[in-house]
């Protein structure tokens, strides 16, 4: 069966979905995923066994009947969005129901028939000769604190110094176009600290160990379900 999945960005609810990806494609499935053009060279490198395709727009079309459009074109038999919340457009949603008494993560595995255990099942190739470097170019020597701060429409005001005891920090920022290039960096931290984003997300669904703090930005249905040793922060905003 050819399935496709509408969930066009962003970046961390395409992670939080790729094990339902590779669910199907264990299954023996062919997995048609659009996503953001941008996004494609990274996650094509990362779950070969989905096959992205590209969509170049970010609003109105591109996020849902776009998507719909191409699948339909490429002759998916199934075509799954995965969003429990569509603005202006709850007609869309796979389940109604169910988007009202899940969280956002949860809806996902649950409209797909994916056992929500299989979220920390994540798979993905990394590349290491990419993540060696970026950690040459920025990791100091003995321990260190990494932190994220700042998403697509958050930035939190923290004082990281005061959690850090003397470490140093390495913040997470756009010094690559690859996000997945800073796993070793992340994995490496004696301390993580970072907001709801697909950082937070690559570390608890790959089940990194060490100390971890939650940066919260949302309220409870778009907060994603953690199972990793977190301590959970409410930072002020600028």
């Amino acid at each position: 069966m050819r399935i496709g999945l509408i969930q066009s960005g962003g970046i961390g609810d395409i992670i939080i979905a790729l094990p339902i990806a590779k669910r199907f494609a264990d299954q023996g499935h062919e997995v048609l995923w659009p996503i953001y053009d941008d996004c494609i060279e990274a996650f094509g490198a990362a779950a070969p066994y989905v096959r992205f395709l590209p969509l170049k727009g970010r609003a109105g079309i591109w996020m849902y009947p776009k998507p719909l459009a191409l699948l339909k074109e490429r002759g998916c038999d199934r075509i799954i969005p995965l969003a429990s919340y569509i603005g202006g457009h709850p007609e869309l949603l796979a389940s109604p129901k169910l988007a009202s008494i899940m969280k956002f993560d949860q809806y996902k595995y649950a409209i797909t028939n994916v056992p929500f255990r299989e979220k920390w099942n994540l798979q993905i190739v990394r590349n290491k000769q990419r993540e060696d470097e970026l950690f040459r170019q920025v990791a100091p020597h003995g321990d260190y604190v990494i932190c994220h701060l700042q998403g697509s429409d958050f930035v939190a005001n923290l004082d990281v110094r005061a959690m850090a005891g003397g470490a140093p920090i390495v913040e997470i920022t756009k010094r690559t176009d690859n996000f997945f290039d800073w796993l070793t960096v992340i994995e490496r931290a004696s301390l993580r600290v970072t907001i709801d984003s697909c950082f937070s997300n690559l570390i608890d669904q790959l089940q990194m160990p060490g100390k971890n703090i939650f940066l919260i930005r949302s309220k409870w249905p778009l907060t994603p379900v953690l199972l990793g040793d977190w301590a959970y922060i409410s930072p002020a905003t600028s």
